[in-house]
């Protein structure tokens, strides 16, 4: 059985058939943290009411809810880090992470079904979750290929399944905020539909995020290229938080009806193709 940190493996058997058991034995390799440790604690006091983190959490609970099947009830977070999504979700969810400072943090919100893993190697057996849910993981340098963790994600997934990303775009705006989370890649449209190409999943949308906001954010950046490393992750004052979660629910909300063209990130949604029918006998 999985061996969940914090919990006292009661209500987590049904997970003990879906588990293997060889990965979980197989420790992720030593490597740098995918975030700079300083940040995990800045995301864990803002991540519940910063403007950016509500928005794109309700975005994805939207989406998951839309698109997903209801096969298993089970839903994977796949680089949880701090544990904000996890803990708004609920339900029948489990939390992975490569950093053990992250999973401190997480498990501090009361959270459970959480455990050490690499993304390139699931500890988990193929068709295990509904829905498996990236946000802001791929990109991370401690995850050296990216294709193989995408696969990895689409084989837990029961046929029908989706995965939901969310990763930073536009390469030309590398800053000083990537210092910070040691970003390793930004992605064009082009390059994360090629990534799904290549692990055989079908694209259901793919659309910009924090699209509205998108000309002060590349303002900013541009000002602050050069400088030191330095968070976005930072305290905001009650009225500008409030104002600028109120743009990005008019984006989200418009979001349902078409994708947005640009945007500080990329938010995805694929699908893993179901199983082609038996052949008929027509003899």
């Amino acid at each position: 059985m999985i061996r969940f940190l914090g919990t006292r493996d009661r209500g987590h058997r049904g997970f003990a058939r879906s588990v293997d058991c060889r990965a979980l034995r197989a420790r992720p390799k030593d490597r740098d943290s995918a975030v700079d440790p300083s940040e995990y604690r800045r995301i864990f006091e803002h991540e519940d009411d910063h403007f950016w983190y509500r928005a794109l959490h309700r975005l994805a609970r939207r989406e998951l809810e839309r698109f997903r099947p209801r096969t298993t009830g089970r839903v994977l977070d796949a680089g949880c880090g701090t544990g904000g999504f996890l803990a708004r979700v609920g339900g029948k969810t489990v939390g992975i992470d490569f950093s053990p400072i992250a999973l401190a943090f997480a498990s501090r919100r009361g959270l459970e079904r959480l455990a050490r893993a690499d993304m390139t190697r699931l500890p988990f057996t193929d068709g295990t979750f509904d829905a498996v849910m990236s946000l802001d993981v791929l990109y991370h340098r401690a995850v050296a290929d990216d294709a193989a963790a995408l696969g990895e994600c689409a084989r837990v997934l029961v046929p029908g399944g989706i995965v939901v990303l969310n990763v930073p775009a536009h390469p030309e705006l590398r800053g000083a905020h990537d210092a910070i989370i040691h970003t390793a890649r930004r992605y064009s449209r082009d390059g994360v539909l090629a990534l799904a190409r290549s692990t055989g999943l079908d694209v259901v949308r793919v659309t910009g995020f924090n699209a509205l906001l998108y000309p002060v954010a590349v303002t900013v950046r541009r000002l602050r290229r050069g400088g030191p490393p330095r968070s976005d992750v930072e305290a905001v004052h009650p009225i500008v938080g409030s104002a600028l979660s109120a743009v990005l629910a008019i984006e989200t909300g418009l979001n349902r009806w078409f994708d947005w063209p640009f945007g500080l990130s990329l938010f995805a949604v694929f699908r893993k193709p179901r199983a082609l029918a038996a052949p008929q006998d027509v003899g």
